[in-house]
């Protein structure tokens, strides 16, 4: 089975074996909205697929972290062994074999079994985020809603209330889901800034999932465990498809215009308040926070092989400063409970 993911300016073409298509399917299901069949003429990346039956002897190595989530299921380890020009990270569930430099390189090899989606997952959104930003996209942490093509981002550190904030704009009604996590942005010469939403495993608190009571019954139905002994603030790794099919948006690649920032702060029993940021200093500051740097995620291991230049990335990044000049920014504080069209009668 041959399938050529594309997403904006990036190809990955797959070379899937016909017996590691089951351990495959889980990966192939995330990406299908980027996927076609067929082969690319002039991919970025060829990713060979096997079994994880065809590796044969011991592991072998110095111990590598790949990647230190706070969600236990993107928390995993290698050991990282070098074979002249190529790099093998290997554990139980997977091995992958990769050039030393992916730039001048674009052959892998990965052999993949039943429990190996989440890694092959994480492996590629890495190798596309890293390859976008060294072409000079920007890459914002946000999720984001969207209506009539315009997308309003909601971002914040961990903690702000971000889900929550997104929930209630899309629970006011007039607004659908866009993005939960991240925002690929590129300046227009028109002035525009143009955004492309990016699938994940939405990662919500147990507090949130008893609000909507209706998710929660979701949740436990596909994982087969409760929530009644977890703490509000613990946070549980949803299926996509689960997640989507509940808000009612599958997950859409095509490009949007950003409108706005929302940047929320989480206060229980306060009254929700909204100030303008008008400032150009403080909305340029604002934006900084939110960009999403791979060179600054030291958590992840996969970076031996792909390390970004930046040089196109910081151009992007400072063309965009005074696009900003046109976009709403408005903080949000107190309880987020957020109508957010009364909000912007209010005060864009």
């Amino acid at each position: 089975m041959n399938l050529q993911l594309t997403f904006i300016g990036t190809t990955v073409q797959f070379q899937v074996a016909d017996d590691a298509t089951a351990a495959f399917e889980p990966v192939r299901r995330f990406f299908r909205h980027l996927l076609s069949e067929g082969t690319a003429e002039k991919p970025d990346y060829r990713i060979r697929v096997l079994p994880l039956s065809s590796v044969q002897g011991e592991p072998e190595g110095e111990p590598a972290v790949i990647r230190r989530s706070t969600a236990p299921e993107f928390t995993f380890d290698a050991l990282l062994s070098r074979h002249g020009d190529r790099l093998v990270y290997r554990n139980d569930q997977t091995v992958l074999n990769v050039p030393v430099d992916a730039a001048t390189d674009g052959d892998f090899e990965i052999a993949i079994g039943p429990d190996s989606a989440i890694q092959i997952i994480d492996f590629v959104r890495d190798l596309v985020i890293r390859t976008e930003e060294t072409a000079g996209t920007v890459v914002l942490h946000a999720s984001a809603v969207r209506r009539d093509g315009r997308v309003y981002a909601i971002a914040g550190p961990k903690g702000a209330g971000k889900t929550t904030t997104l929930l209630s704009v899309i629970g006011n009604g007039g607004w659908e889901y866009f993005s939960g996590d991240k925002l690929f942005c590129t300046p227009e010469a028109d002035g525009s800034v143009t955004v492309r939403a990016w699938r994940d495993y939405p990662y919500v608190g147990v507090g949130t999932l008893r609000e909507h009571p209706d998710l929660a019954a979701r949740v436990e139905a596909v994982t087969g465990a409760g929530l009644d002994d977890l703490h509000d603030r613990h946070k549980v790794l949803l299926d996509p498809d689960v997640f989507e099919e509940w808000i009612g948006a599958e997950f859409d690649p095509a490009p949007h215009r950003l409108t706005g920032l929302l940047l929320p702060r989480v206060e229980p029993g306060e009254p929700l308040r909204v100030t303008p940021v008008t400032e150009p200093g403080a909305r340029w500051s604002a934006l900084n926070t939110l960009v999403d740097r791979s060179v600054d995620t030291t958590f992840f291991g996969w970076q031996h092989y792909l390390v970004p230049d930046y040089k196109e990335f910081y151009a992007t990044l400072s063309a965009m400063r005074p696009l900003l000049a046109d976009l709403t920014v408005l903080r949000l504080t107190g309880t987020l409970d957020v109508d957010l069209d009364a909000v912007l009668k209010e005060f864009a």
